[in-house]
Protein backbone atom coordinates (compact mmCIF):
# COMPACT_ATOMS: atom_id res chain seq x y z
CA UNK A 1 0.00 0.00 0.00
CA UNK A 2 1.67 3.69 -1.14
CA UNK A 3 0.30 6.73 -1.96
CA UNK A 4 0.71 6.63 -5.83
CA UNK A 5 -2.24 6.50 -8.25
CA UNK A 6 -0.18 4.13 -10.79
CA UNK A 7 1.56 1.01 -9.11
CA UNK A 8 5.66 1.42 -8.54
CA UNK A 9 8.18 -0.77 -10.47
CA UNK A 10 8.84 -2.43 -6.90
CA UNK A 11 5.60 -3.05 -6.68
CA UNK A 12 5.55 -4.56 -10.31
CA UNK A 13 8.89 -6.87 -9.79
CA UNK A 14 8.05 -8.18 -5.91
CA UNK A 15 4.45 -9.15 -7.75
CA UNK A 16 6.61 -10.88 -10.23
CA UNK A 17 8.88 -12.64 -7.60
CA UNK A 18 5.55 -13.39 -5.46
CA UNK A 19 4.02 -15.45 -8.20
CA UNK A 20 6.79 -18.12 -7.27
CA UNK A 21 5.37 -18.77 -3.90
CA UNK A 22 1.65 -18.97 -4.89
CA UNK A 23 1.22 -15.37 -3.78
CA UNK A 24 -1.26 -12.99 -5.04
CA UNK A 25 -0.38 -9.34 -4.54
CA UNK A 26 -2.31 -6.57 -4.37
CA UNK A 27 -1.60 -2.89 -5.19
CA UNK A 28 -3.77 -0.55 -2.62
CA UNK A 29 -3.86 2.97 -1.85
CA UNK A 30 -5.69 4.31 0.77
CA UNK A 31 -8.75 5.04 -0.89
CA UNK A 32 -9.02 2.02 -1.94
CA UNK A 33 -10.49 0.29 1.26
CA UNK A 34 -13.95 0.10 1.34
CA UNK A 35 -14.85 -0.12 5.03
CA UNK A 36 -18.68 -0.77 4.98
CA UNK A 37 -18.03 -3.78 2.26
CA UNK A 38 -14.92 -5.08 4.49
CA UNK A 39 -13.60 -5.35 0.17
CA UNK A 40 -9.98 -3.22 -1.13
CA UNK A 41 -10.39 -2.44 -4.83
CA UNK A 42 -6.80 -2.93 -5.88
CA UNK A 43 -4.96 -3.57 -8.87
CA UNK A 44 -3.46 -7.44 -9.63
CA UNK A 45 -0.28 -7.94 -12.13
CA UNK A 46 -1.88 -10.29 -14.57
CA UNK A 47 -0.29 -10.87 -18.19
CA UNK A 48 2.06 -8.07 -17.93
CA UNK A 49 -0.77 -5.23 -17.23
CA UNK A 50 -2.57 -3.86 -13.87
CA UNK A 51 -5.97 -5.13 -13.65
CA UNK A 52 -8.34 -3.62 -10.80
CA UNK A 53 -10.13 -6.51 -8.91
CA UNK A 54 -12.29 -6.09 -5.93
CA UNK A 55 -10.98 -8.40 -2.95
CA UNK A 56 -11.28 -9.43 0.58
CA UNK A 57 -8.94 -7.43 3.32
CA UNK A 58 -5.75 -9.15 2.65
CA UNK A 59 -4.14 -11.16 5.86
CA UNK A 60 -1.19 -9.03 5.77
CA UNK A 61 -0.35 -5.81 4.02
CA UNK A 62 3.11 -3.78 3.46
CA UNK A 63 2.34 -0.36 3.99
CA UNK A 64 4.25 2.57 3.71
CA UNK A 65 4.70 4.94 6.74
CA UNK A 66 3.60 8.17 4.50
CA UNK A 67 0.20 6.42 4.23
CA UNK A 68 -0.59 7.57 7.88
CA UNK A 69 -1.39 10.43 7.30
CA UNK A 70 -4.06 12.42 9.14
CA UNK A 71 -7.03 12.35 6.77
CA UNK A 72 -6.37 8.58 6.34
CA UNK A 73 -6.93 8.16 9.75
CA UNK A 74 -10.07 6.18 10.21
CA UNK A 75 -8.93 3.89 6.96
CA UNK A 76 -5.50 3.17 9.19
CA UNK A 77 -7.12 2.39 12.04
CA UNK A 78 -9.82 0.54 10.53
CA UNK A 79 -7.07 -1.61 8.83
CA UNK A 80 -4.97 -2.14 12.40
CA UNK A 81 -8.04 -4.15 13.34
CA UNK A 82 -8.57 -6.09 10.84
CA UNK A 83 -5.49 -7.06 9.69
CA UNK A 84 -1.61 -7.54 10.39
CA UNK A 85 0.56 -4.41 9.13
CA UNK A 86 3.98 -4.52 8.24
CA UNK A 87 4.18 -1.38 10.83
CA UNK A 88 1.40 0.26 12.57
CA UNK A 89 2.81 3.25 13.58
CA UNK A 90 2.63 3.15 17.53
CA UNK A 91 5.77 4.48 19.27
CA UNK A 92 7.48 6.03 16.56
CA UNK A 93 10.28 7.24 18.11
CA UNK A 94 12.11 10.65 16.92
CA UNK A 95 15.46 11.47 16.15
CA UNK A 96 15.79 13.05 19.93
CA UNK A 97 14.18 10.81 21.24
CA UNK A 98 16.09 7.87 19.50
CA UNK A 99 19.41 9.49 20.19
CA UNK A 100 18.57 9.79 24.16
CA UNK A 101 17.70 6.13 24.53
CA UNK A 102 20.81 4.77 22.72
CA UNK A 103 23.29 6.98 24.53
CA UNK A 104 22.94 5.11 27.34
CA UNK A 105 22.95 1.65 25.99
CA UNK A 106 26.42 -0.02 26.11
CA UNK A 107 26.20 -1.63 22.47
CA UNK A 108 25.16 1.47 20.88
CA UNK A 109 26.38 4.64 22.79
CA UNK A 110 29.27 4.90 20.35
CA UNK A 111 26.92 5.73 17.74
CA UNK A 112 25.35 8.89 19.19
CA UNK A 113 25.83 12.07 18.49
CA UNK A 114 25.36 15.11 20.66
CA UNK A 115 21.54 16.25 20.24
CA UNK A 116 19.80 18.73 21.59
CA UNK A 117 16.31 20.50 21.23
CA UNK A 118 16.79 23.87 19.87
CA UNK A 119 14.23 27.01 20.80
CA UNK A 120 16.00 30.46 20.59
CA UNK A 121 18.99 32.00 18.92
CA UNK A 122 21.18 32.06 22.07
CA UNK A 123 20.75 28.07 21.35
CA UNK A 124 22.82 28.33 18.31
CA UNK A 125 25.36 30.30 19.63
CA UNK A 126 25.81 28.26 23.15
CA UNK A 127 26.75 25.14 21.03
CA UNK A 128 28.72 26.82 18.35
CA UNK A 129 31.22 27.78 21.25
CA UNK A 130 30.62 24.11 22.29
CA UNK A 131 31.12 22.48 19.01
CA UNK A 132 32.20 24.83 16.41
CA UNK A 133 30.49 23.25 14.07
CA UNK A 134 26.42 22.04 14.08
CA UNK A 135 23.81 21.11 12.26
CA UNK A 136 20.46 21.79 12.28
CA UNK A 137 17.87 19.41 11.31
CA UNK A 138 13.50 18.94 11.04
CA UNK A 139 12.52 16.73 13.88
CA UNK A 140 9.94 15.04 11.25
CA UNK A 141 12.43 15.86 7.90
CA UNK A 142 12.88 13.89 5.45
CA UNK A 143 15.57 12.68 2.07
CA UNK A 144 17.76 15.74 3.78
CA UNK A 145 14.98 18.69 3.18
CA UNK A 146 15.78 21.69 5.50
CA UNK A 147 18.84 20.49 6.67
CA UNK A 148 21.71 23.58 7.67
CA UNK A 149 25.33 23.34 8.80
CA UNK A 150 26.59 26.27 10.95
CA UNK A 151 29.85 26.91 11.62
CA UNK A 152 31.99 29.15 14.00
CA UNK A 153 35.59 30.60 13.37
CA UNK A 154 36.55 33.28 15.98
CA UNK A 155 33.62 36.07 16.39
CA UNK A 156 32.71 35.30 12.13
CA UNK A 157 29.35 32.33 11.47
CA UNK A 158 29.05 30.78 8.24
CA UNK A 159 25.23 28.64 7.35
CA UNK A 160 25.59 26.37 4.85
CA UNK A 161 22.42 24.71 2.96
CA UNK A 162 22.28 22.66 0.11
CA UNK A 163 25.22 24.48 -2.35
CA UNK A 164 25.14 27.80 -0.90
CA UNK A 165 27.25 29.34 2.03
CA UNK A 166 26.41 32.88 4.29
CA UNK A 167 28.77 34.49 6.22
CA UNK A 168 27.12 35.99 8.73
CA UNK A 169 27.54 38.09 12.39
CA UNK A 170 25.56 37.09 15.62
CA UNK A 171 22.80 39.43 14.81
CA UNK A 172 22.41 37.83 11.41
CA UNK A 173 22.58 34.25 12.94
CA UNK A 174 19.60 35.75 15.45
CA UNK A 175 17.78 36.75 12.29
CA UNK A 176 18.10 33.69 10.76
CA UNK A 177 16.71 31.57 13.60
CA UNK A 178 13.55 34.09 13.48
CA UNK A 179 12.94 33.59 9.58
CA UNK A 180 13.56 29.84 8.55
CA UNK A 181 14.03 28.05 12.22
CA UNK A 182 11.50 29.19 14.94
CA UNK A 183 8.81 27.22 15.15
CA UNK A 184 9.25 24.39 12.80
CA UNK A 185 10.82 21.96 15.40
CA UNK A 186 14.03 21.45 14.37
CA UNK A 187 16.70 19.65 16.43
CA UNK A 188 20.51 20.86 16.69
CA UNK A 189 23.41 17.85 16.39
CA UNK A 190 26.89 18.25 16.62
CA UNK A 191 28.86 18.29 13.11
CA UNK A 192 30.53 15.03 12.22
CA UNK A 193 33.22 15.62 9.46
CA UNK A 194 31.64 12.83 7.25
CA UNK A 195 33.62 14.08 4.27
CA UNK A 196 35.67 12.71 1.23
CA UNK A 197 39.02 13.18 0.55
CA UNK A 198 37.81 15.87 -1.81
CA UNK A 199 35.78 17.28 0.99
CA UNK A 200 32.20 16.14 -0.25
CA UNK A 201 29.64 15.32 2.28
CA UNK A 202 29.07 11.35 2.59
CA UNK A 203 26.95 8.91 4.66
CA UNK A 204 26.52 5.18 4.16
CA UNK A 205 22.92 4.00 3.67
CA UNK A 206 22.66 0.64 5.88
CA UNK A 207 18.87 -0.83 3.79
CA UNK A 208 17.59 -4.17 5.40
CA UNK A 209 14.44 -5.64 5.34
CA UNK A 210 12.75 -8.68 6.91
CA UNK A 211 13.52 -11.97 5.19
CA UNK A 212 12.31 -16.10 4.13
CA UNK A 213 13.77 -16.51 8.04
CA UNK A 214 11.04 -13.59 9.58
CA UNK A 215 14.90 -12.28 10.55
CA UNK A 216 16.52 -8.95 9.84
CA UNK A 217 18.59 -8.93 6.75
CA UNK A 218 21.32 -7.08 4.90
CA UNK A 219 19.54 -5.50 1.72
CA UNK A 220 22.00 -3.46 0.78
CA UNK A 221 25.43 -1.02 2.26
CA UNK A 222 25.69 2.00 -0.45
CA UNK A 223 27.59 4.93 0.25
CA UNK A 224 25.72 8.61 -1.13
CA UNK A 225 27.93 11.20 -1.75
CA UNK A 226 26.58 15.21 -1.73
CA UNK A 227 29.37 16.24 -4.69
CA UNK A 228 29.87 19.94 -4.50
CA UNK A 229 27.05 20.33 -1.15
CA UNK A 230 27.79 21.84 1.65
CA UNK A 231 25.52 20.16 4.19
CA UNK A 232 24.61 16.39 2.97
CA UNK A 233 25.01 13.74 0.99
CA UNK A 234 21.41 13.88 -0.50
CA UNK A 235 21.55 12.25 -4.06
CA UNK A 236 17.85 13.67 -4.60
CA UNK A 237 19.71 17.50 -4.76
CA UNK A 238 22.84 16.40 -6.66
CA UNK A 239 25.71 13.76 -5.93
CA UNK A 240 26.14 10.35 -6.23
CA UNK A 241 26.18 6.73 -4.91
CA UNK A 242 29.05 4.10 -4.63
CA UNK A 243 29.42 0.42 -3.42
CA UNK A 244 30.90 0.56 0.46
CA UNK A 245 34.07 -1.17 -0.49
CA UNK A 246 35.71 0.94 -3.47
CA UNK A 247 34.94 3.59 -1.84
CA UNK A 248 36.41 2.90 1.48
CA UNK A 249 39.46 1.79 0.28
CA UNK A 250 40.00 5.03 -1.50
CA UNK A 251 39.40 7.27 1.49
CA UNK A 252 40.54 5.42 4.38
CA UNK A 253 43.21 3.27 2.95
CA UNK A 254 44.35 0.43 5.52
CA UNK A 255 41.50 1.09 7.77
CA UNK A 256 38.68 0.11 5.34
CA UNK A 257 37.99 -3.35 6.29
CA UNK A 258 37.56 -2.77 10.14
CA UNK A 259 34.55 0.15 8.80
CA UNK A 260 33.41 -2.40 6.24
CA UNK A 261 33.01 -5.13 8.51
CA UNK A 262 31.12 -2.33 11.64
CA UNK A 263 28.69 -1.48 8.75
CA UNK A 264 28.08 -4.84 8.14
CA UNK A 265 27.64 -5.77 12.16
CA UNK A 266 24.86 -3.03 12.50
CA UNK A 267 22.64 -3.97 9.82
CA UNK A 268 22.76 -7.53 11.54
CA UNK A 269 22.20 -5.77 15.32
CA UNK A 270 20.71 -2.22 15.28
CA UNK A 271 16.76 -2.89 13.59
CA UNK A 272 16.75 -5.42 16.34
CA UNK A 273 17.29 -2.66 18.84
CA UNK A 274 14.70 -0.51 17.00
CA UNK A 275 12.17 -2.75 16.53
CA UNK A 276 12.53 -4.02 20.75
CA UNK A 277 12.11 0.12 21.29
CA UNK A 278 8.80 0.88 19.51
CA UNK A 279 7.56 -2.80 20.90
CA UNK A 280 5.90 -3.41 17.44
CA UNK A 281 6.44 -5.24 14.13
CA UNK A 282 8.31 -3.39 11.28
CA UNK A 283 9.71 -4.93 8.10
CA UNK A 284 12.23 -2.55 6.45
CA UNK A 285 14.53 0.20 7.42
CA UNK A 286 17.00 2.61 6.36
CA UNK A 287 19.95 3.49 8.85
CA UNK A 288 22.17 6.73 8.05
CA UNK A 289 25.74 6.27 9.27
CA UNK A 290 28.61 9.23 9.10
CA UNK A 291 32.05 8.12 9.19
CA UNK A 292 34.55 10.66 10.04
CA UNK A 293 38.29 11.20 9.26
CA UNK A 294 39.33 8.40 11.74
CA UNK A 295 37.03 6.05 10.68
CA UNK A 296 34.81 6.15 14.07
CA UNK A 297 30.91 5.85 12.60
CA UNK A 298 28.12 7.66 13.78
CA UNK A 299 24.05 7.12 13.82
CA UNK A 300 22.35 10.12 11.95
CA UNK A 301 19.40 9.06 11.74
CA UNK A 302 16.81 5.94 10.93
CA UNK A 303 13.91 5.98 8.31
CA UNK A 304 11.15 3.36 8.77
CA UNK A 305 10.08 4.33 4.86
CA UNK A 306 13.55 3.98 3.36
CA UNK A 307 13.77 4.96 -0.56
CA UNK A 308 14.40 1.78 -3.03
CA UNK A 309 15.41 2.84 -6.25
CA UNK A 310 19.12 1.92 -5.45
CA UNK A 311 18.25 -1.50 -4.64
CA UNK A 312 14.71 -2.87 -6.30
CA UNK A 313 15.70 -6.10 -6.76
CA UNK A 314 16.98 -6.73 -3.32
CA UNK A 315 13.77 -5.41 -1.52
CA UNK A 316 11.60 -6.98 -4.20
CA UNK A 317 13.40 -10.45 -3.64
CA UNK A 318 13.52 -10.06 0.15
CA UNK A 319 10.11 -8.87 0.45
CA UNK A 320 8.30 -11.81 -1.48
CA UNK A 321 10.13 -13.85 0.81
CA UNK A 322 8.66 -12.18 3.76
CA UNK A 323 5.44 -12.41 2.55
CA UNK A 324 5.67 -15.75 2.26
CA UNK A 325 6.62 -16.59 5.78
CA UNK A 326 4.34 -14.27 7.13
CA UNK A 327 0.92 -16.02 5.10
CA UNK A 328 2.58 -19.21 6.62
CA UNK A 329 2.98 -17.75 10.26
CA UNK A 330 -0.61 -17.03 10.49
CA UNK A 331 -1.67 -20.15 9.07
CA UNK A 332 -0.45 -21.28 11.90
CA UNK A 333 -1.50 -18.53 14.43
CA UNK A 334 -4.69 -17.28 16.01
CA UNK A 335 -3.50 -13.67 16.40
CA UNK A 336 -0.94 -11.71 14.96
CA UNK A 337 0.52 -10.67 18.41
CA UNK A 338 1.14 -14.75 18.74
CA UNK A 339 2.84 -14.34 15.14
CA UNK A 340 5.07 -10.69 16.00
CA UNK A 341 6.33 -12.30 19.73
CA UNK A 342 7.84 -15.62 17.91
Amino acid sequence: MTNFNTPTKLAKITSLISKAYDIEMVYLRPKDIMMEENKVKGQVYINNSWEEKILDIPPFIDVVPYCFKKENREIMNYLKDKTFLSDDRSNVLSKIQLQDILKNDQKFSQLIIPTHNVTKSDDLIHYLNAYSSIVLKPLNGIRGRGVYILNKNNDHYTVGFKTIERQMDENQIATFFEDEIKGKSYILQKYIQSRTVYGDPFDCRVHVEKGEDGKWHSAKNYIRIGIGQKVISNVNQGGGVSDPKPFLKANFGEKWTEINKNLKKIALTLPYKIEELRGTHIMSLGMDIGIDKDGQLYLFEVNDGPATAALISEVAYLRSNYYSYILKGLQRTSTKKELYEK
